[in-house]
């Protein structure tokens, strides 16, 4: 049951992290980080969409993201595999899923294919609406 008192997001649950979402650091840290890195191939039940930005849900997932990484990246040892296991390779299952955000997307389409890996397309490094 969700009450009054949930719907407010103290500065405690955030962690020193502003609550809004900086489109323009969200794109280029999913381009940098994600989609340069992450190569499947876009074929069969795999879902991607080049404009993942216009997603509610993959904004979501990838801010929650970029904010895990913030705090395991600099971590000495196992911070990145930590980060993979338990952050990025979870993600990545919700968003590419079937039932995923970008299931329905028609962007996706021309991005598909029964032969070789086509590589994500290059997001653009500003927000869309500028």
């Amino acid at each position: 049951m969700i009450t009054e008192q949930d719907d407010d997001i103290s500065q405690d649950d955030v962690a020193d992290e502003d609550t809004g979402i900086d489109a323009d650091r969200l794109i280029g840290w999913v381009h940098r980080h994600v989609a340069a890195v992450i190569a499947r191939p876009l074929r069969g039940e795999i879902k991607w969409c080049p404009r993942w930005w216009e997603h509610p849900e993959a904004v979501f997932r990838f801010e929650a993201l970029r904010r895990a990484w913030t705090q395991l990246a600099p971590e000495a040892g196992v911070g990145m595999s930590v980060w993979i296991r338990d952050h990025l390779d979870p993600c990545l299952r919700e968003l590419l899923s079937p039932l995923g955000p970008f299931a329905d997307c028609s962007h996706n389409e021309r991005f598909r294919t029964l032969t070789e890996h086509v590589p994500l397309p290059t997001l653009p490094t500003a927000s869309p609406d500028r």
